[in-house]
């Protein structure tokens, strides 16, 4: 299943910048990972990081295509981006991966189960 997203959207996830609001962050991540309920806050880190990993073929192209946004300024990548503010149909993970290691691979990362050890 894909869901739409614009590159304003997505720069966040591929750039590291917050570009908009925190909810496109939580939108995409829900949708790529697929785990059948919200992720909540303390899920993003560890759900971005996995998505990191196993690196969708959506994520490597549009890497490619604004990593040079990273060297410049952030109000300058903006302005780049609004002008070639394409959308893009994002696929979830499992339709590239097989993502059984999900569930185990959120717990094993988590953030406050490290901070108990």
């Amino acid at each position: 299943m894909t869901k739409k997203f614009s590159l304003m959207q997505l720069f966040s996830i591929v750039d590291g910048r917050l570009a908009r609001t925190i909810d496109d962050v939580y939108d995409i991540l829900n949708h790529v990972t697929d785990m059948g309920e919200d992720l909540m806050t303390h899920h993003l880190p560890v759900a971005y990081s996995y998505l990191k990993e196993k690196n969708p073929k959506w994520y490597q192209e549009l890497k490619e295509k604004i990593g040079f946004l990273e060297k410049e300024t952030f109000e300058s990548a903006i302005h780049w981006v609004e002008a070639h503010n394409d959308k893009y149909d994002i696929p979830q993970l499992k339709d590239e991966f097989d993502t059984s290691d999900f569930g185990g691979y959120m717990v094993g990362n988590s953030l406050l189960l490290k901070k108990l050890n």
